[in-house]
């Protein structure tokens, strides 16, 4: 099974082969409210609602140097990835996050995450996108696959669980 495609005029796609089988990489991923104990990036998070995962569910993220947002899963596929929804932030509209999992053997997965987006304010949304948020977000994207890798391989966390 290939990954969905995503709609959104611009993409920034990232992967990691993570040294771990599917089933162990799917374990940190599917723990989608505490995305902030392993990504840099994201200062908090919590869930938002129920289900906490699945078609549904949604999480609150409070993201270093970019602002919050809101995420909820639309897509979903046990065990290989899923697809969520993110709400509007700065330039960015319509933005779609596709986290995806391919076996490579029995003891590497690749991880493979598209971000795919439209921008709003016209010509102000336009610059303020090629000014700033691209090479932002093509920074940060293959920094979050590096956290999951160290993640999963280590078992280290960037922040500690808060109960």
């Amino acid at each position: 099974m290939s990954a969905p495609q995503l709609s959104g005029k611009y993409q920034v796609v990232a992967h990691v082969t993570i040294n771990a089988n599917q089933h162990n990489v799917w374990e940190v991923l599917e723990d989608f409210a505490n995305v902030y104990t392993w990504a840099p990036g994201v200062e908090k998070s919590h869930a938002l609602g129920k289900p906490e995962l699945g078609v549904g569910a949604g999480r609150y993220c409070k993201l270093d140097g970019f602002g919050e947002i809101e995420e909820y899963i639309t897509q979903f596929n046990s065990g290989t990835g899923f697809v969520y929804d993110v709400t509007a932030l700065g330039p960015l509209h319509e933005a779609f996050s596709c986290w995806w999992l391919t076996k490579v053997t029995n003891h590497q997965t690749r991880l493979t995450v598209t971000f795919s987006y439209n921008i709003r304010f016209g010509l102000v949304g336009w610059l303020m996108h090629s000014l700033m948020m691209r090479s932002k977000l093509e920074k940060s994207l293959p920094e979050t696959l590096a956290a999951v890798k160290k993640r999963v391989e280590t078992g280290a966390l960037v922040r500690p669980i808060v109960a």
